[in-house]
């Protein structure tokens, strides 16, 4: 086997109608931030939340399956997503990032399911809700790390 056909095995490829994508997701450029402890903590009780990560896990994995559901689904799921954001993280600046990451949801539902999308279409959209997901989880540290600098003032 020489080496092209070698590369042309790891190529994201679209597997029938499953919204199956094999991806090889070194070749993502994104930097990904995770929940530190204290952030983790306090929207543990955001449900749709951790439904959405358990989302992106599967996406990372090429697993478009979700976006194979009716519209009004995919819809219904980011609506309770964006609608039940917590009180102690309930500010602008998360929202700016939760409204970045509703509309790279939708373009990656958009992409997977028309008929003519490329894997590089597909790739690239799904990078960008892998980024916007990561800058919201960035956001919502930074929340938590602004309010342990505050320090209280002797009376």
């Amino acid at each position: 086997t020489d080496k092209s056909q070698k590369d042309d095995q790891i190529v994201p490829s679209i597997i029938d109608s499953t919204k199956q994508v094999v991806l090889d997701i070194n070749k993502l450029n994104f930097k990904e931030f995770i929940l530190d402890v204290k952030a983790e903590k306090e929207i543990s009780n955001w449900q749709k939340y951790n439904e959405f990560r358990v989302k992106i896990e599967e996406f990372k994995q090429g697993d478009l399956g979700h976006f194979s559901s009716d519209f009004k689904t995919v819809e219904t799921f980011i609506k309770e997503f964006t609608n039940t954001i917590p009180l102690n993280v309930n500010n602008e600046s998360i929202q700016a990032r939760i409204l970045v990451v509703e509309t790279m949801y939708f373009r990656l539902n958009d992409i997977a399911n028309m008929n003519n999308s490329t894997e590089e279409q597909i790739q690239n959209a799904l990078e960008d809700l892998l980024e916007g997901f990561s800058n919201l989880n960035y956001q919502i540290n930074k929340n938590f790390e602004r309010e342990l600098q505050k320090v209280s003032r002797p009376e």
